[in-house]
């Protein structure tokens, strides 16, 4: 099954959208972090800053709507690939199928001319048979009568000698 890839500019505009998203995150966290803290230049030292959670909560609603609209974006294409690959499995499968009832029609002709002609053969056989057996019937009785006189000698020839 080759089925090629399409929307490549969509799979990687969706890449760039969840990297951007990650980048986006991190920086805001960390800059969010320092200004929480304080410590963001040297010689700068306030303690605790409220300031710090601007930069995070950016961070966070900027950073995750770009992860998850490019993992859409990738989800799309994905779906829209596995559908055509499914396409072309169910288009195979319905010409193997269409090939499997063209030979199960052949087989069932042949099955058919098969049966025909064994049909005929049992015929000619028993054709065959009850000429053998017509012509056996003469002969049978021939053999017969010579095994009844034979039979029927013997015994006299076997009294007259003893």
């Amino acid at each position: 099954m080759s089925v090629p890839r399409r929307y490549g500019g969509l799979r990687i505009l969706g890449t760039v959208l969840m990297v951007a998203g990650i980048v986006v995150l991190v920086l805001g966290l960390i800059i969010g972090l320092i200004l929480l803290t304080g410590n963001f230049w040297p010689g700068y030292n306030q303690g605790f800053n409220m300031v710090g959670w601007v930069p995070v909560l950016l961070g966070l609603a900027n950073g995750i709507p770009l992860i998850a609209f490019g993992a859409v974006l990738r989800l799309l294409t994905d779906v829209e690939y596995s559908s055509r690959a499914a396409m072309q499995v169910a288009e195979q499968s319905r010409k193997s199928a269409e090939a499997a009832v063209k030979n199960s029609e052949m087989l069932m002709k042949n099955t058919e001319t098969l049966m025909r002609n064994t049909e005929i053969a049992v015929r000619n056989t028993e054709t065959a048979l009850k000429s053998v057996g017509s012509a056996l019937t003469p002969a049978s009785s021939t053999a017969s009568g010579a095994m009844q006189s034979a039979s029927g000698s013997a015994p006299k020839e076997a009294g007259a000698a003893a």
